[in-house]
């Protein structure tokens, strides 16, 4: 009987990562599907870079406010499935009115609604998964590496898909992937977390503004991740620039995207044995190498051999943000943290990167874009650095 009791943890605790696996794998696939390839569809409406630079930045400009809502409101009210269920299914129905208009000033009222969605994912996914994560013996990293599998898988099929059918093709894929994922969602646990805030939404936020670890966290992640994001528009570009097909940008993002997991897999042996710290510091590192590389004006040879480059930076950093932002903020606020850190980093940092590649795309070149990513990412370092060496972890409840 106690064996039998025994196993019954295990098959539920496998069963909810079969579930968190498929969440990540299709609600990333979806990402995969849309973002990297945009701008063939941006192409395809005869757009110009700065035109390009400022729809991209919408989505960011969007999540820098509502992402810390959605955020206090799942916190306050303990819905953290319900309003993931329906981010979802919104932004997969939104998505496919783009077939639909090519108007620019249509493309940006429609990025702004579906862009209300689209930025409530990553976050309460992410709050799911590390509360799921701290009650297992199951590393953050073997969740998260689902996603960038489907990123990668997502970005290839969906280059097959632009060359079949056109651009059109990739909010087909997008909306299909969101609405797979929800049936994934229905396997996952939500015990609603446990809140210590009152009446007022924004005490919360008051509270993580001001603990210091966590406020220069975001300051550079402002910088490292709206790169990294900011190169997921940026790239197809580049690619074919050097020489590349869209095929060849799908293939490659195979290779970058699918490099990731098994070093996100590894990311917990690395914070084990270095810290969040050095982890991610090493990753804004690799980082730039990268970006540096790109603006060289590399081969298509090189840029495909490098590919496990963006494996380290991309791996190590998603897995060891994630887990300092979970340990440098209260227990109660984790939801809200999470959005916090991905208004700032995905939301106000992208922006910012995305518009002025646009602007030095224009009028300098692609080359001289990554240039920018390269210097903004140095940036990024030297928060962490005062993290790593002046900085003492605060005592939280």
């Amino acid at each position: 009987m106690s064996e039998l009791s025994a196993s019954q943890p295990r098959s539920e605790e496998k069963r909810v990562y079969l579930a968190f696996g498929g969440l990540y794998t299709f609600s990333f696939y979806a990402f995969g599907a849309l973002t990297p390839l945009l701008t063939q569809y941006y192409q395809a409406i005869h757009l110009t870079g700065t035109q390009i630079g400022t729809i991209s930045s919408v989505t960011p400009l969007v999540s820098i406010f509502v992402q810390p809502l959605w955020g206090m409101v799942c916190d306050k009210f303990h819905i953290r499935k319900p309003i993931l269920l329906v981010a979802l299914l919104a932004a997969a129905v939104v998505s496919l009115f783009f077939t639909m208009i090519s108007a620019y000033a249509w493309i940006i009222v429609l990025f702004t609604v579906f862009s209300l969605f689209q930025c409530a994912i990553v976050p309460i996914s992410d709050t799911l998964a590390l509360n799921f994560v701290q009650k297992t013996s199951i590393p953050y990293g073997n969740i998260r590496l689902w996603g960038a599998i489907g990123y990668a898988v997502a970005v290839y099929l969906t280059g097959l898909g632009v060359k079949a059918w056109g651009a059109n093709a990739i909010f087909y894929f997008h909306a299909i992937a969101c609405v797979v994922a929800v049936l994934f969602l229905r396997g996952i646990p939500d015990d609603g977390g446990r809140t210590q805030i009152g009446g007022n939404l924004f005490i919360g936020l008051g509270q993580l503004l001001r603990l210091p670890r966590f406020l220069l966290f975001l300051i550079s992640s402002f910088f490292v991740f709206g790169t990294i994001n900011a190169h997921n528009t940026w790239f197809a570009l580049f690619y074919q620039h050097i020489g590349g097909t869209i095929v060849g940008v799908g293939f490659a993002f195979l290779l970058f995207a699918g490099s990731e997991a098994p070093f996100m897999r590894i990311a917990g042996y690395i914070t084990k044995r270095w810290g969040l710290e050095m982890t991610l510091i090493i990753a804004v590192l690799v980082s730039s190498v990268q970006w540096f590389l790109y603006g060289s004006s590399p081969t298509t040879t090189v840029v495909i051999a490098t590919f496990f480059i963006q494996g380290i930076s991309v791996g190590f950093y998603l897995t060891a943000a994630a887990q300092f932002v979970r340990e440098n903020t209260p227990s109660a606020l984790q939801v809200t943290a999470m959005a916090v850190f991905a208004s700032f980093s995905q939301g106000l940092g992208t922006m910012f990167c995305n518009m002025l590649a646009g602007v030095i795309m224009e009028h300098m070149g692609i080359l001289s874009t990554y240039n920018f990513f390269g210097i903004a990412t140095i940036v990024g370092l030297l928060p962490l650095l005062y993290i790593r060496f002046a900085t003492k972890p605060a005592v939280l409840p």
